[in-house]
């Protein structure tokens, strides 16, 4: 399970300033509250840059909008993968690293969801 969400902290950490991997990498010295109030942080970071990104296209929608809003989508998942309610983010989340080009991480998203 660890290495599941340490690959999908990699793929949020992309264009996100704090080092969410680091924290995720640690054998417990995290606490669950500071993982996902860093994964928020990481949630509402990758949001603005989409909504900027969006407004500077001419409120189009570019690769690194859709980037920077598949990777908010992810964080929402990993949050609620966190909080026992991943069930109705699995759409989302697979979606999501699909438009990453993320097709073979498909799988982590499916079987944390199982659990």
């Amino acid at each position: 399970m660890k290495n599941k969400l340490l690959r999908l902290a990699e793929i949020i950490q992309q264009d996100f300033s704090e080092d969410l991997v680091e924290v995720f990498k640690s054998a417990g010295n995290q606490s669950l509250a500071m993982k996902m109030e860093l994964l928020s942080e990481a949630r509402s970071a990758h949001q603005k840059r989409s909504e900027a990104l969006w407004l500077q296209a001419g409120k189009k929608r570019t690769l690194a909008e859709q980037h920077a809003a598949a990777r908010a989508d992810l964080a929402a998942f990993v949050v609620a993968y966190l909080t026992g309610d991943s069930k109705e983010y699995v759409e989302t989340a697979i979606e999501a690293l699909q438009t990453l080009g993320r097709h073979g991480e498909v799988d982590l998203v499916t079987s944390l969801a199982r659990r």
